[in-house]
């Protein structure tokens, strides 16, 4: 296992934010820091990059699949610090060209450190001399098998050989806080992360239909924030009673308008449980013309209730797109799991996929609303949860 004591990672967006850049560093540093608890991190540095020294070497593997959730970084390289001149360099590649393995090679050297008294073109020239001379390999800068890498910066050199992409986005905490509505399927999950990946932090609010069903959506959805805070942290999910809302809906109102109705209801409760816990926005894991549900006549019908901003990241997507962001969230293999859930109880055969706003107000004039919303808003029940470090297995984490 491949131990280090330096990490250096990289980011390109939060550069870009002039004026505010500095506070859109110390939360990305922040987040750096949280995913790294529990390893003996002994500074993180900022000269140009995001330089991380370890008290004592830790385990890349760990190391790598931590920060590979970080929002907002771009490149994580696995580096050797080794030290500040130019002949160090040269006494570090040397004892490392047995592990070069390959016919042809480059040296890409980048110095953001203008004090270095060698530019960047003349310390890869002659490190490339160096090499071809004492390995025998030959120059390709356009497709070598071998790259080096050297950093020049003002805390030190650095060489490295590998570039991991990181998850990109924004750091978590820099787009204010929202609440996301899990179901447990494959969607909701999967909108949350994408805005967890705009710089949002989320909480996270689920509703249940127990004792109808069982509670296996709870457990489930407990596993899949889990894997959720990884990106952001320990968090909030609030579980909130539904079944007998759907009740009554389903006692009362018109069997083709339940979907539209279960929807509205969710919403009014979601936004009363948003405000009090100051969030600015709903997430939620809609794909326009999905499920019957997700027209656009049944989602501005749904709309209408929440007198808050409701988020669509998944909007424009299909299936196939949905599944592939579930997988790069580390949360399709749960998602798929059996289980009852509200959204599967007491759905109507033939439901209405063109809601007209009348109808769907006349139905509701036989529900008392605001009671049914208190009271699931005083039945709800909050849980804290920390990330799973559990499995080092990060599919956003490739290398380059």
């Amino acid at each position: 296992m491949e131990l280090l004591s330096h990490v250096i990672a990289t980011y390109h967006e939060v550069a870009l934010k002039g004026g505010n850049r500095g506070f859109f560093e110390r939360a990305l540093v922040r987040n750096v820091r949280t995913a790294l608890d529990g390893l003996p991190v002994a500074e993180i540095s900022v000269p140009s990059r995001i330089v991380i020294r370890f008290a004592a070497p830790v385990a890349w593997v760990e190391v790598h699949a931590r920060l590979a959730t970080v929002f907002g970084l771009v490149g994580i390289l696995p580096a050797v610090r080794v030290g500040g001149t130019y002949q160090q360099i040269e006494d570090h590649v040397a004892t490392h060209l047995d592990e070069l393995r390959g016919g042809t090679f480059a040296i890409r050297c980048h110095r953001s450190d203008k004090k270095f008294p060698l530019r960047s073109e003349e310390i890869a020239r002659r490190l490339g001399q160096f090499v071809k001379d004492h390995s025998g390999m030959a120059v390709d800068l356009s497709a070598p098998e071998v790259t080096i890498h050297v950093l020049v910066q003002s805390d030190g050199i650095f060489v490295y050989r590998k570039r991991f992409t990181g998850a990109g986005g924004l750091p978590v905490g820099t787009s204010g806080r929202v609440l996301a509505l899990l179901s447990g399927g494959i969607d909701s999950p999967a909108a949350a992360y994408m805005a967890l990946k705009r710089g949002t932090r989320a909480i996270f609010l689920h509703f249940h239909s127990a004792p109808y069903t069982s509670d296996a959506s709870v457990r489930k959805v407990e596993e899949i924030v889990r894997i959720l805070n990884r990106h952001q942290g320990t968090s909030q999910l609030v579980i909130v009673p539904f079944g007998d809302c759907q009740r009554e809906i389903v006692s009362r109102c018109p069997e083709a308008l339940r979907v539209v109705l279960y929807r509205r209801m969710m919403l009014r409760v979601a936004a009363r449980v948003a405000r009090r816990m100051r969030c600015h926005a709903l997430i939620t894991g809609e794909s326009l013309n999905q499920v019957a549900s997700q027209t656009l006549e049944n989602l501005a019908a749904i709309d209408r209730v929440a007198h808050l901003p409701v988020l669509r990241p998944l909007v424009g997507m299909d299936k196939l797109e949905i599944m592939q962001y579930a997988e790069r969230a580390g949360t399709f293999e749960i998602s798929i799991l059996p289980d009852q859930d509200c959204c599967t109880l007491f759905v109507p055969r033939h439901p209405s996929t063109a809601a007209k706003m009348r109808d769907v107000e006349e139905a509701e004039v036989n529900l008392d609303i605001e009671r049914m919303v208190a009271d699931a808003c005083a039945a709800r029940e909050k849980e804290r949860i920390g990330p799973d470090w559990a499995s080092s297995e990060t599919p956003i984490a490739l290398q380059l």
